[in-house]
């Protein structure tokens, strides 16, 4: 092991003397790996999808060899791979708390059912236009080990995209500041309950070592529903609008992107940061793809692209953007919920619905008990043609699915980037 082990904090570098473990070989595997290996340690990933048979399983006799276990976040927290290691004496960590037991700088730790992406690229934006050294991680991509296995400056500033996945296994990231955009019903295929999900975020909370809170109304109120508390001063004000906090004519001038724009300002003000800097950084930001993007107008008709909208809470916040009912496709892997209820809340925004994917068989009939016009298709190319077809000039045509993509895709990008072709194929006549 060289000498950037002693750096560690005791409990793990007490556990690297022998093998690691390494379960799950995409991006986080990788990165932990990475930085392992750097530390001068033995590593071995196990992946169901293994190229050798012995690294495809895990059990009591694989698990009597190591003493830490690095996982990544699809190995939920009752995954009979972590049992095994538990019941055999072994230190079970999520990647993310790995990388964030060697960062020296500041964490910012970012969560939430929605926005949380959006809120970790704009800090992280702001902080670099404001001359301060930042990089964004975690659930956005990069995994935070990996910034230390590239040898990246671990006393900048760590903006970390959190999610409950990720949440529910760290026992060891330590927030300086924690930002919780905000809650409602999603993940309850994994997490089983709206308190289990919730509590798996609020696992944050009880290990941030910062005095910087803050979060939104929706927090507030579940966080008294489950009784777990929240500080007061921690609830940021959401009653400003566009023109007095100086950011009319940028993606934050509209909701929902407006709520994630005053959670950062909160955070700039608390930090002491010069607030116009922070408003020049919002002038010149553009958000990734497929998050409420105006993809074109054709024939007087909008093309609105929301893919990255894979819950209830972000259909509702995006129908909040338009004043008429829009023509909806939506329809995906379903993630738990309640779909009835889902649908009641759409019926009176929405002038039709499109649907695709594995869930499309349970809203139709619940469309057509509101009263909404409704089909179902079998690709995205079909729907969005019939979604174009009856939508008249001056409407807007949106894809906001509300569900996972993983049904039909490899991910929420690969849903758009099909939405945005199956638009350049539509006819002009």
């Amino acid at each position: 092991m060289n000498s950037d082990a002693a750096t560690l904090p005791s409990w793990l570098r007490k556990r690297l003397d022998a093998p690691v473990a390494i379960f799950g070989r995409a991006s986080s595997g990788q990165a932990a790996s990475a930085l392992l290996e750097g530390l001068g340690c033995e590593c071995h990933v196990f992946d169901e999808r293994a190229e050798s048979a012995a690294m495809r399983s895990f059990g009591a006799e694989q698990a009597s060899k190591y003493d830490l276990v690095v996982c990544s976040p699809g190995f939920a927290a009752d995954h009979q791979w972590l049992q095994a290691a538990r019941e055999a004496g072994c230190e079970v960590i999520p990647e993310l708390d790995l990388g964030a037991c060697l960062w020296k700088g500041p964490i910012v730790v970012v969560t939430g059912t929605n926005g949380k992406t959006t809120l970790t690229e704009f800090l992280t934006s702001a902080f670099s236009s404001a001359g301060i050294e930042a990089y964004a991680c975690g659930n956005i991509g990069r995994p935070v080990s990996s910034l230390i296995a590239d040898d990246f400056n671990r006393e900048a500033i760590a903006v970390c995209e959190v999610s409950s996945f990720q949440a529910e296994l760290s026992r060891h990231l330590h927030a300086d500041s924690l930002l919780w955009t905000n809650f409602a019903e999603d993940h309850l295929d994994r997490h089983k309950s709206l308190e289990a999900y919730f509590k798996s975020k609020y696992s944050l909370v009880e290990l941030q070592r910062g005095d910087i809170f803050l979060f939104d109304q929706s927090v507030q109120s579940f966080a008294e529903e489950f009784a777990c508390p929240v500080p007061e001063e921690g609830l940021v004000d959401h009653s400003l609008d566009a023109a007095a906090l100086g950011v009319t004519g940028t993606i934050f001038e509209t909701l929902p992107e407006r709520n994630t724009y005053l959670i950062a300002r909160a955070l700039w003000l608390r930090m002491g940061l010069d607030e116009g800097e922070l408003i020049e950084a919002a002038n010149n930001f553009k958000k990734s793809p497929h998050r409420m993007e105006l993809i074109e107008n054709r024939n007087g008709v909008s093309y609105w692209d929301d893919s990255k909208s894979t819950n209830f809470h972000a259909v509702y916040g995006a129908l909040k953007r338009f004043e008429n009912p829009v023509v909806w496709i939506g329809g995906g892997k379903n993630k738990g919920g309640d779909l009835p209820r889902f649908v009641a809340n759409l019926a009176p925004r929405i002038h039709s619905a499109h649907l695709i994917g594995e869930t499309s068989v349970k809203l139709a009939p619940a469309f057509e008990e509101h009263g909404v016009p409704v089909r179902v298709y079998e690709d995205l190319d079909d729907a969005v043609a019939g979604a174009s077809a009856v939508a008249e000039s001056g409407s807007n045509v949106l894809l906001s699915p509300g569900f996972a993509s993983l049904d039909m895709f490899d991910g929420y990008s690969q849903r758009g980037e099909a939405f945005r072709r199956a638009i350049s194929h539509l006819s002009d006549l």
